[in-house]
């Protein structure tokens, strides 16, 4: 997944209509985006919905709300109870968090709609869950990635952040490296400015660089510089098929290692090149 479209869990159309949109993944939300006099509404809306709605192979999670509230553990039990594939642990901090929600999306009672894997994802916007990532990350099986909240965490720190973001580097860089000791995926925190594309491509360049898989997004405007930020280049492509080709030839004549260019390629540069032929494959590149 590269984009992760947050659509408010209250609305059934701005959910139809984040449906043909061309993010990899929608976010159905019943934390931020809803108001706690709406959040009964929004979870019967999203519950509704994924019983009835054909989502077009789109990866499906809901943000429940924090475990702490009234509102978190009915809500993953109300979604899971409807096949939905995936939920969003808001907030989280501990393993202790995933053990609470595994279970209610395992179960073998509740079947995913589409087919779809079940999988986790875990926020990290606290402190103490950015210290807890790399435990959260390796926790359980269903867990496939870990979410990085810039927003929520420079707010607990009491941090102003600048343009850049250099006042959460450490901690974005901590949950990635969480993310890659575990074998998971990283999504960066979504860009606020809805109307600075320059600055999402900034940023989503920035997070790219760093090695992050994809970026939440709060805007459909953003879905299409994200796609393409996160997706490899046509260039990117075909050096990495020289390089699959290149140590191929090198194999056949029993030796782990060959130039390229001038440039010494060995099992590590194929293995690079193998992922980035992988994200190609599944970003409709190759």
């Amino acid at each position: 997944m590269r984009s992760l479209l947050y659509v408010p869990g209250i609305s059934e159309k701005m959910i139809l209509k984040a449906r043909d949109t061309a993010a990899d993944a929608l976010i159905l939300d019943l934390e931020d985006a809803i108001t706690p006099g709406q959040k009964l509404e929004a979870r019967a809306t999203i519950v509704r919905l994924l019983g009835a709605v054909d989502f077009g192979g789109k990866e499906i999670f809901v943000r429940i709300n924090s475990l702490t509230t009234e509102w978190g553990l009915e809500d993953a039990r109300a979604v899971a109870a409807v096949g939905v594939p995936g939920i969003i642990i808001p907030k989280c901090e501990s393993v202790e968090d995933v053990t609470i929600v595994a279970p209610i999306l395992q179960s073998k009672y509740h079947q995913p709609i589409g087919g779809q894997a079940r999988k986790l994802l875990c926020l990290i916007e606290t402190p103490r869950g950015v210290f807890a990532s790399r435990e959260i990350a390796q926790s359980d099986e269903l867990v496939a990635g870990l979410m990085f909240g810039a927003a929520d965490l420079s707010r607990e720190l009491g941090a102003t952040l600048s343009e850049d973001e250099t006042e959460v580097l450490f901690a974005r860089s901590h949950v990635l490296l969480a993310a890659r000791a575990a074998g998971v995926a990283a999504y960066d925190s979504p860009h606020f400015a809805i109307d600075d594309l320059e600055g999402l491509r900034r940023r989503c360049q920035s997070a790219r660089n760093l090695g992050y898989d994809g970026k939440a997004i709060i805007h459909p405007s953003h879905i299409g510089i994200v796609n393409e930020v996160f997706a490899p280049t046509a260039e990117q492509v075909v050096e990495a098929e020289r390089v699959v080709a290149a140590m191929a030839a090198a194999q056949l004549e029993g030796r782990g290692a060959t130039k390229l260019d001038g440039r010494m390629i060995d099992q590590v540069h194929l293995s690079a090149a193998r992922k980035v032929l992988e994200k190609a494959g599944k970003a409709r590149i190759a």
